[in-house]
């Protein structure tokens, strides 16, 4: 079982960077799964999936190798605290030198973070993290697997984040829940209630996804509005698409992408009414 790889690009350090503190927002663990082909983060359970992240090694790595747990099972399964992980990259952005990040075992297995930084001085300072991490047995990884995406009722496509954190910001102060609703003349209606006024804001002609005909018919779900709210910060990342996925009350799936690098999407369970 083996594992590294090596970054120089600062755009691919800083997106790869933006991705753990965006996991690091949805819980105090996670799972980071390596393949040839692609590598992942998952947060959740069997139950419910939270984030689900796909990346693609060539767009982010100038050197990628990974052998997994066997020829047969050719894969690796690690379990970390992506808070950790987010400390050691931090100083991403005051380096524009390579960056190794690769699979050791000191006493315990660990992604060991190598790095320099640039300094004053003409001596640059050679810095190394290690991050504790679990290696998931074969018996567990049924868990840790593509989530089952279910049939959703609406797919549309999202408006600049920037323009619905504003509005969301301003929500949440005065409520814990967020209705989104969708419908197919491409409206996308944010609503939140309280005590004394019900308050919407509307965004108009955004894009249909699918071939269902145009109807009248509205598909919501409610959810905690701290959990939307946790996906919106994702427009640091710069995604050249962001959708909103609706099953009518049941659930809310938001995903961004960023085109040939970055699949990420967020379930969100929706809250009875």
């Amino acid at each position: 079982m083996k594992f590294k790889c090596r970054m120089s690009d600062g755009i691919a350090m800083r997106d790869f960077s933006n991705i753990v503190n965006t996991v690091v927002r949805a819980s105090k663990l996670c799972v980071f799964r390596l393949t040839k082909q692609h590598v992942y983060f998952f947060v959740g359970d069997k139950r419910w999936p939270v984030i689900w992240a796909e990346l693609t090694p060539d767009n982010f790595f100038d050197e990628y190798t990974m052998i997994g747990v066997s020829t047969q099972h050719d894969e690796i399964f690690l379990e970390l605290e992506p808070s950790m992980l987010a400390r050691s990259l931090s100083s991403l952005k005051m380096t524009a030198k390579p960056v190794k990040i690769k699979l050791t075992n000191k006493q315990q297995p660990c992604l060991t973070i190598e790095l320099e930084l640039s300094s004053l001085s003409t001596e640059s300072r050679h810095c190394v993290h290690d991050v504790p991490v679990r290696v998931i047995p074969r018996k567990e990884w049924e868990m840790y697997q593509t989530p089952d995406i279910p049939q959703f009722d609406i797919t549309i496509e999202m408006p600049e984040l920037k323009h619905i954190r504003h509005q969301v910001d301003r929500m949440r102060n005065m409520s814990g829940q967020i209705t989104i609703i969708a419908d197919r003349t491409g409206q996308l209606i944010l609503k939140i209630e309280t005590d004394h006024a019900t308050i919407a804001t509307h965004f108009q002609g955004l894009l249909i996804k699918g071939s269902k005909p145009i109807t009248d018919q509205k598909y919501s779900a409610k959810v905690e509005i701290k959990k939307f709210a946790m996906f919106l910060s994702g427009d640091t990342m710069h995604p050249d698409n962001v959708t909103c996925n609706i099953v009518h009350e049941r659930m809310l799936n938001l995903c961004l992408m960023i085109e040939g690098h970055l699949t990420m999407q967020y379930f969100v369970p929706a809250m009875s009414s």
